[in-house]
């Protein structure tokens, strides 16, 4: 850099686009769009199930409450068992989730990720 170009604190325009402009690219790249649908693939049926389970037991408990006091075994009753599938159901799909991101999208991000921040050099 010029001595000029130091005093005045300006830096000199080089040939690297505007971050903008390479994450709008990144954005409307197949890549990006892939790795977008891979996503909404799992998230919004996984969500739609969880909801649908957590809205049934609701739904059990209000409606049909002798069916949920109804003992299954010693003092478990078919609410606390349908209660503690909720958490049991949570962790199995924290689980699920953490798997299909590593095995489908994590490899794919990474490299946009790579190949975006090689793009702003």
């Amino acid at each position: 850099m010029s001595e000029p170009e130091q005093a005045s604190g300006q830096v000199p325009e080089t040939s690297v686009p505007a971050a903008g402009e390479v994450y709008r690219a990144v954005q409307s790249s197949e890549a990006f769009d892939t790795i977008r649908r891979s996503h909404r693939g799992f998230v919004l049926p996984a969500t739609a199930l969880f909801l649908g389970w957590y809205l049934l037991y609701v739904l059990a408990q209000a409606a049909a409450p002798a069916l949920m006091r109804r003992q299954v075994a010693g003092p478990l009753n078919v609410a606390w068992l349908l209660g503690l599938g909720q958490f049991a159901s949570t962790f199995l799909l924290t689980w699920l989730y953490a798997r299909n991101a590593r095995t489908k999208r994590d490899r794919a991000a990474l490299e946009l990720r790579w190949d975006t921040q090689d793009r702003l050099r």
